[in-house]
């Protein structure tokens, strides 16, 4: 009887081990399909990733591409989303994307942003990225038009905001310069003679931006 219930016991012991590897590989099994499923929803995101643009700081946007055979020179369209960083300005921004600190007037003169003064962007604050004019530094006649008319819509938000920006609306009309010499002198009708001035010793000090 002793050895009786001794085999007993041990047939129980390995009932019991037998009850827990079956619940182990049971555990092991479920946690191996989750993995699979997990692995197939990641690999589903990536693929889906590619219909999006990704810049660094930015969040991604379908692509927007011009329709086809509408001339693009005058044509702007949003081609990405910026999400600002502490510290940014449109300048900086307008290097990264357009590779030109120069062009940010064009840049700001096309977004709605939540401060009047065109030096001051909030973290945040989302700015619809268009298409740049110009290659390189080669621009046609009708993108230097752009890009001055974008300039003195940015010197006319200066001067709205009193003398405390004078010397944003100088260096601001300086740097127009850089895309037409006669900048200053064709729109001479719509600069404060005293900026005038300024800007044009500006020119005459320094010279004309490359």
């Amino acid at each position: 009887m002793l050895q009786l219930h001794g085999y007993k016991a041990d047939n129980d012991g390995v009932k019991a081990s037998q009850s827990i590897l079956r619940n182990l590989a049971i555990t092991l099994g479920t946690l191996m399909l989750l993995l699979a499923i997990l692995f197939l929803l990641v690999s589903f995101s990536r693929e889906q990733s590619t219909a999006f643009i990704y810049t660094d700081f930015t969040v991604p946007i379908a692509s927007e591409i011009s329709p086809p055979g509408q001339d693009t020179q005058n044509h702007r369209y949003v081609v990405d989303r910026h999400v600002v960083l502490m510290g940014q300005s449109f300048s900086l921004i307008t290097g990264v994307y357009w590779d030109s600190y120069f062009l940010w007037p064009d840049l700001y003169v096309h977004n709605n942003m939540r401060s009047e003064d065109p030096d001051l962007i909030f973290p945040d604050e989302i700015i619809d990225i268009y298409n740049r004019l110009g290659t390189g530094s080669t621009y046609t006649q009708t993108e230097r038009t752009l890009i001055m008319d974008a300039y003195i819509k940015v010197y006319d938000r200066f001067k709205a905001l009193g003398p405390y920006k004078n010397s944003s609306a100088w260096a601001l009309l300086w740097c127009g310069a850089k895309f037409d010499e006669n900048f200053l002198d064709n729109y001479s009708h719509r600069i404060d003679p005293d900026d005038l001035a300024i800007a044009k010793r500006y020119v005459d000090e320094e010279g004309y931006l490359d």
